[in-house]
C-alpha cells in the first residue's frame, strides 16, 4: 500500500523513457526481454534488483527491464497501454485498491490455467490468488501490515518504561513526550488519500466498524481523538499531506518517539542510529488490535508477447521459497508462503512478531469494485481534520457521507 516518490521516476514517467538494467539494454540476439512495471524503493528495489540479476544469470535467455513508474500515475498509465500496445509484460499493484480497476480495463492476463498447474500452489492460502468472475488475474506472494515503531531512547527519556497497548495509553504517552519539548510524538501519514486512510482505519476496525458499516458515535470518537493529536501538537499540521514514506523519513530523523507505519520497513529501520522497537497498533478502549491487510500483487499484462517467459519470472522472483526468504530478511516483508513463514529466521525475530500476530486477526475488505473511492473519502476527511480544515464532527460525516455513496455506486455490496 505503497506509493513511490522518486524525481527520476517522474522524468523517466513524463518523458516516456526507461529505466533498464544494463543487461537488458545490451542483450544479444535471440534474447526475449520483459518489461517490469514497477515502483519499489530502498529495500524493496535493491531486493528486486538481486532477485532479477540471479533469475537472469540462471536464465541467460531471458533478460528483464526494470522500469520504474509512479505508483499514484501507474493505473492511468496501464490503462492507457492497453490501446497502445506498449504495457509492461509484468507488472506490480496496490491490489485492494487497483484490482477492480484493472481487471475491468484488460490490463491483466488470465492467469487461471498458469496458477492451477503451478507446483507449489498448496504452499499458498487461497487468498493468494486474486480472482474476478472465477478467473485469477493477481497473485499475492508476501502481506504488509500496519504496525507501531517507537524510539526506545526517547521513550527512556520521557520516562515511559514500555510502548503502549491501548490508544488511551498511547495518547498519555504522546502527551508526555510533547510536554517535555526535546522530541516530537507521532510521525504517521494523514494524507488525503488511501495512504490515510489506512492508518486511520485501525482506530475504528479494533470496534468492529469498517467500510461495510461506517457510521455512528465511534466514527465521532475517532475523528474527535485525531483532531485532539493535532491540535494539541502530538502531530504536526504537515501529517495532512505526509504519505507513508515521507512520515517514515521523519521517524527514522530521530525525533519522533512513534511511527506508525509497515512491515516493509523492518529492512529499513536497521539502519536508525537510535535503539528501536515495535509493537501492535494500540488497541482501542473495548476493542481489538486490527488493521487491514496489504501488499502488492504481482502479474502478466493483457498484451504481454512472453507470457510464458513472465509467468517463470514470477514464479523465481516472487512465488519460490528463496523469495520469500530473502524478501522476508531484506524488507520484512511477510511471507504468505507456508514453509517459508515457518522458518527459524522469521520465529525468532523480535521485530517482526507484532506483524505476524496482527497478520491472523486482520480485517476483512468490502467486496465492492468502489473500494478505492471508499478509502480515498476517508483519507480526504481525516487530512482535512488534521489540517484544520474541517471540524471532527464535519469530517466524521464527511466520510461517512461519501463512503455510503461510494459503495452504493459500486453496486451497494460489501461483503
Amino acid at each position: 500500500m505503497r506509493v513511490a516518490a522518486v524525481a527520476a521516476s517522474l522524468l523517466l514517467v513524463a518523458t516516456g523513457c526507461t529505466m533498464s538494467n544494463d543487461s537488458a539494454a545490451n542483450a544479444p540476439a535471440g534474447t526475449t526481454t520483459l518489461k517490469f512495471w514497477n515502483y519499489y524503493t530502498g529495500t524493496q528495489l535493491t531486493w528486486l534488483q538481486a532477485q532479477t540479476k540471479k533469475f537472469e544469470k540462471a536464465n541467460p535467455k531471458i533478460k528483464v527491464d526494470l522500469v520504474q513508474v509512479v505508483g499514484s500515475q501507474q493505473d492511468q498509465k496501464l490503462l492507457a497501454s492497453v490501446a497502445t500496445g506498449n504495457g509492461p509484460d509484468v507488472l506490480i499493484n496496490n491490489i485492494v485498491v487497483d484490482n477492480p480497476t484493472l481487471v475491468a480495463g484488460g490490463v491483466m492476463k488470465d492467469m487461471t490455467s498458469m496458477w492451477n498447474s503451478y507446483q507449489d500452489k498448496a504452499q499458498y492460502p487461497s487468498t493468494a490468488a486474486w480472482k474476478t468472475n472465477g478467473k485469477v488475474y493477481n497473485l499475492m506472494s508476501y502481506t504488509n501490515l500496519i504496525g507501531l515503531y517507537y524510539n526506545k531512547d526517547i521513550l527512556k527519556a520521557s520516562g515511559i518504561d514500555s510502548p503502549p497497548t491501548t490508544l488511551t495509553e498511547f495518547q498519555d504517552d504522546m502527551a508526555k513526550v510533547t510536554a517535555g519539548g526535546t522530541y516530537k510524538a507521532l510521525a504517521e501519514s494523514g494524507a488525503p488519500t488511501v495512504e490515510g486512510a489506512w492508518l486511520f482505519a485501525p482506530q475504528l476496525l479494533g470496534l468492529g466498524v469498517n467500510y461495510c458499516n461506517f457510521s455512528g458515535k465511534k466514527v465521532t470518537t475517532a475523528f474527535d481523538r485525531v483532531a485532539g493529536w493535532s491540535k494539541k501538537g502530538y502531530i504536526p499540521l504537515s501529517t495532512a499531506t505526509w504519505d507513508q514514506n515521507t512520515a517514515w523519513q521523519q521517524f527514522m530523523t530521530g525525533k519522533y518517539a512513534f511511527g506508525l507505519n509497515g512491515n516493509w520497513q523492518l529492512g529499513n529501520v536497521k539502519s536508525a542510529k537510535f535503539a528501536y522497537g515495535t509493537t501492535e497498533f494500540p488497541k482501542p478502549t473495548d476493542g481489538t488490535s486490527t488493521v487491514y491487510p496489504g501488499g502488492e500483487g504481482i502479474a502478466i499484462g493483457a498484451k504481454s508477447k512472453h507470457p510464458a517467459e513472465a509467468w517463470k519470472y514470477i514464479q523465481s522472483v516472487f512465488l519460490s521459497k528463496d523469495a520469500a526468504e530473502t524478501s522476508f530478511a531484506q524488507t520484512g516483508s511477510i511471507p504468505l508462503r507456508k514453509d517459508a513463514s515457518d522458518t527459524q529466521a522469521i520465529k525468532t525475530n523480535t521485530y517482526v512478531q507484532p506483524f505476524l500476530t496482527a497478520a491472523q486477526k486482520t480485517g476483512t475488505w468490502p467486496n465492492n469494485p468502489k473500494t478505492a473511492d471508499m478509502q480515498t473519502s476517508l483519507g480526504k476527511a481525516i487530512s482535512s481534520v488534521i489540517s484544520g480544515q474541517q471540524s471532527a464532527s464535519a469530517g466524521a460525516q464527511s466520510a461517512i457521507d461519501t463512503i455510503k455513496k461510494a459503495k452504493a455506486s459500486g453496486g451497494g455490496t460489501c461483503k
